[in-house]
C-alpha cells in the first residue's frame, strides 16, 4: 500500500502588475518608498552596489534626481532618477546635468521599461567614460499572486563597466559637502519614533464595500478582463491601472445620489491640458463607447464618466447585475482610452493654445 502524501497548498499564478497601480507619483509615491531601508537595499542587490541616503525626494528641493546615495565606504555620489513610464531623453538629461553639477560617481536610471535606444546610449556611456564614471539601467517591476500583497522587483538592464576607482577630487565636492552639512544643521531634530497604532475596525458601511468590490474583482478574474483585479478596498472607490502614472479608471459608489459609476480619472499636473485633447475628441470616443458620457473639469482634477442612476447597494441580490454592468463598463473604458491616454502629449494642447504677438504693433492715432 503506498504511502499518503500531505495535501500541498495550490500553486497561485504570478501576474504583473502596472507599476502605476501602486505609485501614482515618482517623487511623491516611488522616492519615498525606494528611500526606505529595506527597499535600498534591494537595489543595491539589483546592481551590486551597497547604497547609503544622503538626500531624500524632499531633501533634494530644487535639485534634478529623486535620491542621492552615497556608495557605502566610499565618498562616490551616486544620483538616482526615476520614471514610472518608459524611458525618455528629457528625464535623462536633466539627471546628466545635475550629476555634473555635483561630480556624481554614478547615475543610477529607474523606469518601468527602457528603449532599444537608451540601452545602447547607456552602454555606450559606460564604454566610453572615465572608469569612475557609471552608469545602470533599472526597470522596477510590481507582481502580484491572485489578491495578494504586491512585490516590487529590480532587474538591471544595462549594468555598469566594472570599476574600483573612487571618484578623482573635485572643487564642487567641498562645495557640496558644506551645502549638505548646512542642510542638515538646518533641519529640525527628529521625533522619537513611536509605534503605529493599531488600525482602527472597519465599520459596517466600509466592509460593505470590501464585499462588493470583492465580488466584482472576483468577476473580473473570472473573466479574463483586460482591467485587472487589485485587492478591494474599504473605500467607496476602487481604482485600476491604465497604463499611464497620472490617469486611473475607477469604479465609483455614491449613497447619497443612490448611483454607481465608471470614471477615467485624469489628476497630475497635465491634467487640465490632457482633458481638454480628450474633450476634443468627444463625439469619436462617444461613437466608439456606444453611449455618452459626462464630463467635469474640476479644478482638483478632470472626470470622464458614466452613471448608473438608482442603485441600492444594500439590496444585495441586485449585486450581480450591478457587477455585470461595472464589468462591461470599465472593460470599455479600457480598450477606448487605454490607448488614448498613452498618446497624450500636453505639449499639443499648449502649442494649440499659444498666441504669438504680432511683428508689428499699430499703436492708435
Amino acid at each position: 500500500m503506498s504511502a499518503k502524501h500531505p495535501s500541498k497548498p495550490n500553486l497561485g499564478r504570478l501576474e504583473k502588475v502596472d507599476v502605476t497601480q501602486y505609485w501614482q507619483s515618482a517623487t511623491e509615491d516611488f522616492a519615498p518608498w525606494l528611500c526606505q531601508e529595506e527597499n535600498m537595499q534591494l537595489l543595491g542587490e539589483a546592481i551590486g552596489l551597497s547604497l547609503e541616503v544622503v538626500l531624500d525626494a524632499q531633501q533634494m528641493c530644487d535639485r534634478q534626481g529623486d535620491l542621492l546615495c552615497r556608495q557605502a565606504g566610499t565618498k562616490n555620489w551616486i544620483l538616482i532618477g526615476s520614471q514610472l513610464c518608459p524611458t525618455d531623453e528629457q528625464h535623462f538629461g536633466q539627471l546628466l546635468t545635475e550629476g555634473a553639477d555635483i561630480s556624481a560617481a554614478g547615475i543610477i536610471w529607474i523606469a518601468s521599461q527602457f528603449s532599444a535606444e537608451h540601452l545602447k546610449l547607456l552602454n555606450w556611456l559606460n564604454q566610453h567614460a572615465q572608469p569612475s564614471l557609471q552608469f545602470w539601467g533599472v526597470e522596477i517591476e510590481l507582481w502580484q499572486i491572485g489578491k495578494t500583497a504586491m512585490a516590487a522587483q529590480f532587474n538591471l538592464v544595462s549594468p555598469a563597466e566594472e570599476s574600483t576607482e573612487d571618484a578623482p577630487d573635485d572643487p564642487t565636492e567641498l562645495d557640496l559637502e558644506s551645502q549638505l552639512e548646512q542642510q542638515a544643521e538646518a533641519l529640525p531634530d527628529p521625533e522619537p519614533e513611536q509605534e503605529e497604532p493599531e488600525p482602527e475596525p472597519l465599520t459596517a458601511e466600509q466592509e460593505q464595500h470590501v464585499a462588493f468590490w470583492s465580488e466584482l474583482c472576483d468577476q473580473l478574474e473570472q473573466r479574463g478582463s483586460v482591467v485587472k483585479a487589485v485587492a478591494p478596498p474599504p473605500d467607496d472607490h476602487i481604482d485600476f491601472a491604465i497604463g499611464r502614472a497620472g490617469f486611473l479608471l475607477s469604479a465609483h459608489l455614491n449613497r447619497e445620489h443612490t448611483s454607481l459609476a465608471i470614471e477615467l480619472r485624469l489628476f497630475d499636473e497635465d491634467a487640465q491640458a490632457h482633458y481638454e485633447l480628450l474633450a476634443a475628441q468627444q463625439e469619436q470616443i462617444e461613437s466608439e463607447l456606444g453611449f455618452a458620457l459626462n464630463w467635469e473639469n474640476l479644478v482638483s482634477e478632470c472626470v470622464i464618466y458614466c452613471p448608473l442612476p438608482e442603485t441600492d447597494i444594500n439590496a444585495t441580490d441586485q449585486w450581480p447585475d450591478y457587477i455585470d454592468w461595472l464589468c462591461g463598463g470599465l472593460e470599455c473604458f479600457h480598450l477606448t482610452f487605454a490607448d488614448l491616454v498613452q498618446s497624450l502629449n500636453a505639449d499639443d494642447y499648449h502649442r494649440g493654445h499659444h498666441h504669438p504677438v504680432p511683428d508689428v504693433l499699430s499703436l492708435p492715432s
